[in-house]
């Protein structure tokens, strides 16, 4: 099973800010607001997901995390989101795994906010250090791995003086939320590529819109 792993902080208060830009792709994919071609799966049903957006079509596991399945022709793929806070997101991924859903690292990827690019960029890598982001390290520690895609969606910069911990917590200005929706919306269509053709293909779409 192709697994797409957004990274986020569970509950309202959070559900706009940076640190949840993750959840907001992976969201998105499910509504049927990035991936028009996608069908999600609900109840053992296929849905036509543009006809639910807004609701929440994610359902609970046996593990820390929620989840729905989809497929996009004719490949199988699971959005999942942890519903532990970020530094726990390991505890989700490597559910995954103990329960064999996920059986290799590369039919996993896990998209992050990254504070180390512009607000509206992203970037893709198939394997890689931490970067400082937490949730990731939570993952790399519980899988004693990083041989795992990850896509990387910037949300600015930290302001000089700015706590950290409170910058990541809040949420996008409404001229950054313009640039983040255009982000989404390419992040989305590289993930599109993804559960098509793999790394590779993913990363050709990236060096698309980048020369776009």
């Amino acid at each position: 099973m192709l697994v797409v792993v957004g990274l986020g902080n569970p509950g309202a208060s959070y559900r706009n800010t940076r640190h949840n830009a993750g959840y907001m792709l992976v969201d998105g994919i499910a509504s049927g607001e990035y991936i028009c071609d996608a069908i999600m799966h609900q109840g053992g049903s296929k849905v036509l997901n543009r006809l639910f957006a807004g609701r929440n079509l994610f359902h609970k596991s046996s593990g820390p995390y929620v989840r729905i399945e989809g497929e996009l022709n004719g490949k199988r793929f699971m959005l999942v989101k942890p519903t532990t806070y970020m530094n726990e997101s390991g505890k989700a991924v490597s559910w995954l795994f103990k329960k064999g859903i996920v059986r290799d690292l590369s039919d996993v990827i896990v998209v992050v906010d990254d504070i180390n690019l512009e607000t509206g960029r992203i970037r893709l890598r198939e394997k890689g250090s931490d970067g400082g982001q937490k949730g990731l390290r939570s993952i790399i520690s519980h899988l004693g791995a990083n041989e795992f895609c990850r896509l990387r969606l910037g949300v600015g910069p930290k302001p000089d003086g700015e706590d950290l911990k409170r910058y990541v917590l809040t949420s996008f200005r409404p001229d950054e939320r313009v640039v983040m929706e255009r982000s989404l919306s390419d992040a989305a269509s590289v993930v599109e590529a993804w559960i098509e053709g793999g790394y590779e293909s993913s990363q050709r779409e990236v060096s698309r819109l980048s020369n776009g």
